[in-house]
């Protein structure tokens, strides 16, 4: 009897020590993420390397793609491997990373094709020229890196900048028809369309993108200045520095004849800042709409 009851005793021990063990044991995500290290990072996005050092996660890059310009203090000094879809394949793999992060947008590229075919693990980021995109990017980079307490700090600072870009729409007085121009000089000279980032940020300042009737990029025309009939030109300040600042943008035949060349309303901004949709997006979009709120006092550079 005795016998038996020490028998019954520990089984009852045992069960309650297995059961112990599931309700502590990690679930599967959990386990692949411990199981996983990521120490060795590689971006491919200007928007992600901003992610990745909100996130703080800086320490983790060991290189990036020609985009990533941001934080300028501290990324200058990363190897740069080429743009996306010009990608330095050989000098990337010598880096050895863990997990290379990409834009969906980017998923055709052949040298990131190759990548995955060498076993390199690549975490593909979703996004398009929405407020939405640089948070949903970092709740994807958060999942595969835990970064729990990193994502809700970034969540804060950005809700703040939106109500802050929800302050600066009320200001505004009209809506300006702005024409967003991509300048390399002035030999390539290129105009925003509709479904597009420039678009996009257009428009959540509070203006209107001066083109409507195709998608895309074309070439800069006469016969589209004088359909646009542009009331701000918009550029990037490195573009309107590859045309020899306002004096030469203006010298391009038709741009003086806009509503805008008329009256000096020429807004020039960084690039990925403005067009990037990177963590500074409502803050660029804010910044923006309160440059033209500014325009009756003439052009604007950063």
């Amino acid at each position: 009897m005795n016998r038996f009851l020490i028998h019954f005793l520990l089984g009852i021990l045992t069960l309650g020590l297995s059961l112990n063990a599931c309700q502590n044991a990690p679930s599967a995500t959990e386990q692949a993420t411990q199981e996983a290290s990521y120490e060795r990072l590689v971006s491919l996005s200007g928007c992600v390397t901003e992610l990745l050092y909100e996130l703080e996660q800086g320490d983790k890059i060991v290189g990036v793609d020609v985009t990533s310009t941001y934080p300028a203090d501290k990324v200058t000094e990363l190897p740069k491997l080429g743009h996306v879809r010009q990608l330095n394949v050989e000098a990337l793999l010598s880096l050895q990373p863990d997990l290379v992060l990409a834009e969906r947008t980017d998923e055709a590229s052949a040298a990131l094709q190759q990548l995955e075919a060498a076993g390199v693990e690549v975490l593909w980021l979703d996004g398009s020229f929405t407020l939405d995109k640089p948070l949903a990017q970092a709740e994807q980079i958060s999942e595969k890196l835990g970064l729990n307490e990193e994502l809700e700090s970034l969540r804060k600072t950005y809700e703040a900048d939106k109500a802050k870009l929800q302050q600066a729409r009320k200001a505004m007085e009209g809506i300006p028809k702005v024409l967003f121009i991509y300048a390399r000089g002035k030999g390539s000279l290129m105009v925003a369309g509709k479904n597009t980032a420039a678009s996009a940020m257009i428009e959540l300042a509070g203006g209107q993108n001066a083109v409507q009737s195709f998608e895309g990029f074309r070439a800069l025309s006469a016969e589209g200045l004088i359909e646009a009939q542009p009331e701000v030109l918009l550029l990037f300040d490195s573009g309107l520095q590859s045309l020899g600042g306002v004096e030469g943008l203006l010298q391009i035949p038709g741009l003086a004849q806009t509503p805008a060349g008329q009256q000096g309303h020429i807004i020039g901004m960084d690039g990925l800042y403005l067009l990037g949709f990177t963590p500074r997006a409502a803050r660029a979009a804010a910044d923006l709409s309160g440059r033209l709120q500014a325009l009756p006092d003439a052009y604007t550079l950063n």
